[in-house]
């Protein structure tokens, strides 16, 4: 029983150069697809590293944020206030000024 071959013979010159064609056509192809996965790798690198970049910021101002607040309920329990007398008069005064403007436009 003869054994089964693995590849075939061309029989002559035309499908020869077509062979040899699609096969530069198939190689550049697989080329182009490997320059591709190249750089979606590289950005995808880059894209992990800014997410951790930014993870990592949004963790700390949200540790900041917390203190923020704590610091804010300890002054409310203590009865305190977090601004000065003088800040809260120019808060006040500021708010009137808004507020005779938005009536001055109605």
């Amino acid at each position: 029983m003869p054994e089964p071959q693995a590849g075939f013979e061309v029989t002559n010159e035309g499908e020869k150069d077509q062979l040899e064609s699609s096969l530069r056509k198939l190689w550049q192809k697989a080329r182009q697809l490997s320059d591709i996965l190249l750089r979606l790798k590289s950005e995808n690198e880059s894209l992990r590293r800014r997410v951790e970049e930014l993870e990592g910021k949004e963790q700390k101002l949200s540790k900041e944020l917390q203190g923020a607040e704590q610091d804010l309920l300890q002054h409310q329990s203590n009865g305190t206030s977090m601004f000065t007398h003088e800040e809260k008069e120019a808060l006040v005064q500021k708010i009137r000024e808004l507020i005779a403007k938005i009536n001055s436009r109605l």
